[in-house]
């Protein structure tokens, strides 16, 4: 890690009761909504929520306070490097027009930090597993999920969390897979494209995310 990003992760943890007063969310509004209403469709559904792709935990701090005020308990799990995109998965997307300029973005950033920051709000219930979707072992992934967050931005992660999690989804569980409108810089869509042709599933967009139910 450079030098630079080491000293961004340090600003970052020392200040965060100034800098992290409000949950730090990035997922667009019209999209943090859509995941809202899919974790209330599926409050009947069993099993745990999972976020493949957390950044800060805003959006977990968001989603897990409203499950708390509808009085809906289920496991939280967040799945995430923690420190950024891997090298080889953004040379395949930068080739195919990511610009190289936001490879850093989720820099500088660690499990400690997100986890002070769910504390600071009050979610330190939700649990933090760091590693590689790609990569990590069968045996840290959670079965029988009721609805599932794919945020990861680029295409061969996101296609591996589908892949991966779409035989430990519940029945009438719902996948959400963040940055798909048509014309993005990110490659999302590429990957959830591919499961869909692969699995032989409709492909459905709602407000530049893709959506796939498990019916059976």
């Amino acid at each position: 890690m450079s030098m630079a990003l080491q000293l961004k992760r340090m600003a970052r943890s020392a200040l965060v009761p100034m800098i992290y007063r409000y949950p730090p969310f990035a997922l667009a509004p019209e999209r943090l909504y859509l995941f809202l209403h899919h974790l209330i469709e599926t409050r009947d559904v069993p099993g745990p929520i999972v976020e493949i792709g957390c950044n800060l935990g805003g959006t977990a701090i968001i989603a897990r306070r409203m499950l708390r005020g509808l009085g809906i308990d289920k496991p939280y799990i967040c799945i995430d490097t923690f420190d950024g995109f891997i090298d080889e998965q953004f040379a395949v997307d930068e080739a195919l027009g990511t610009p190289a300029e936001v490879h850093d973005l989720f820099s500088g950033n660690s499990k400690e930090l997100v986890t002070k920051i769910l504390r600071r709000h009050q979610c330190d219930d939700i649990e933090l597993r760091q590693g590689d979707i790609t990569t990590l072992p069968d045996d840290a992934l959670p079965d029988g999920c009721s609805t599932v967050l794919v945020d990861v931005d680029l295409t061969e992660p996101t296609y591996a969390a589908l892949k991966r999690f779409w035989p430990r989804m519940s029945r009438g569980g719902v996948m959400l897979i963040d940055d798909c409108p048509e014309n993005s810089g990110w490659k999302a869509r590429i990957g959830y494209s591919r499961f869909c042709r692969d699995l032989r599933l409709p492909e459905s967009y709602r407000f530049g995310m893709g959506l796939v139910t498990r019916t059976a």
